[in-house]
């Protein structure tokens, strides 16, 4: 495999076995993979590949009708649900090829009855909202009224679900509690092939016996939905790069952009290719990297293409940095930068090539 860059990211698509199977032992129940947002950042096609055999896997997650399109052209025949809103000129697509749409609001119900013009029906997941304030019906009057009102020759509607705001917050377990409750009273005694409202963070922490499915996302790719350290899942992305050049400054002498960075006695300053392009944000500035057993810190501001850091003499040029990987988690990275880790590798620029690993073999 041709390599252009010395910053790449390395999937272990055996690892995101290793979580599926994990999880589906704690739940027991049939699972939606999310794989929005290109797989977390993961690569979509790559991860749905390697799930669609797997017979604990009901159905796809993704976010636009194109990540749901391209999944059929590469021959993923498992139900793929639509999980936003998707502008309905191309509704005759979404029959065609087989994609389940959420359904969320009477206009949008209305506008697809006004658009319809098939043979068959469009199937539909009808979303409930019970707390987020996104898409989906507030009241069980709106609930009911859908469920009556939808022509049965236009939509065929095969589940229902909700989505948890606080499920990773044990601090707020009574909104969880609340949004829970809501959603059994919604449904009532009706009755759906799928019904499913565990993602990845109600899975882990919470017991729910009315979903039949449930949806697996940031738990998937090894990653703890609160941000914690977590030893049952294993980190599915490793971020890495190569020293490029080293250079010995003075004391005294300043790096990068706006001098931010000022050396305060003689100083070996190594330059990496990675920076806010790749999606390595400039709030890294004065984090670490990982290099030959021993973290260093990013020094001066990030810059698009390259980012310095101190080093010692111990470091030398082609020497391998992690990011992010066995040494420094994504848990740790996102708390160091107060953010979530879904941002950091959904941030993870399509610049940056993927490489594949599957029971220790790289894959094309």
């Amino acid at each position: 495999m041709t390599q252009y860059r010395d910053t790449y990211a390395l999937i272990h698509l055996d690892y995101l076995e290793d979580n599926v199977n994990t999880l589906y032992h704690k739940v027991q129940k049939p699972m939606m993979a999310i794989i929005k947002a290109n797989a977390y950042g993961h690569g979509y096609q790559q991860v749905a590949s390697v799930l669609k055999d797997n017979p604990v896997i009901a159905m796809f997650g993704v976010a636009t009708l194109k990540e749901a399109i391209d999944l059929r052209k590469a021959g993923i025949d498992k139900d793929i649900l639509v999980l936003g809103a998707i502008p309905l000129e191309d509704l005759d697509m979404v029959i065609d090829y087989d994609i389940t749409l959420t359904l969320y609001s009477h206009e949008y119900m209305q506008e697809i009855i006004y658009l319809y013009h098939h043979y068959k029906p469009v199937k539909v997941h009808i979303k409930i909202d019970t707390g987020m304030n996104r898409l989906g019906f507030k009241t069980k009057q709106e609930f009911e009224h859908v469920l009556s009102s939808c022509p049965p020759h236009i939509f065929q509607i095969d589940g229902v679900f909700t989505h948890f705001a606080t499920a990773d917050d044990e601090m707020q377990n009574e909104a969880y509690e609340q949004q829970l409750r809501l959603f059994d009273e919604m449904i009532g005694q009706h009755h759906f092939q799928y019904i499913h409202c565990q993602n990845s963070a109600a899975m882990m922490y919470h017991k729910h016996t009315s979903s039949n499915m449930t949806r697996i996302g940031i738990a998937m790719y090894g990653v703890d939905p609160a941000g914690e350290e977590c030893d049952s899942l294993k980190q599915v992305m490793s971020l890495y790069t190569k020293v490029a050049m080293i250079k010995h400054i003075k004391k005294g002498e300043y790096v990068g952009y706006g001098y931010t960075y000022q050396a305060l006695e003689d100083e070996f300053i190594a330059t990496l290719p990675i920076g806010y392009a790749d999606g390595f944000i400039r709030a890294n500035q004065g984090r670490n990297v990982y290099i030959n057993g021993k973290e260093y810190p990013i020094v001066g501001r990030v810059c698009m293409d390259q980012m310095m850091i101190k080093v010692d003499e111990r470091v030398k040029v082609h020497d391998q940095v992690e990011i992010f990987g066995e040494h420094i988690s994504l848990s740790r990275m996102a708390k160091e930068l107060k953010t979530i880790p879904y941002e950091i590798t959904c941030l993870v620029s399509e610049r940056v090539e993927r490489i594949y690993q599957y029971k220790d073999k790289t894959i094309e």
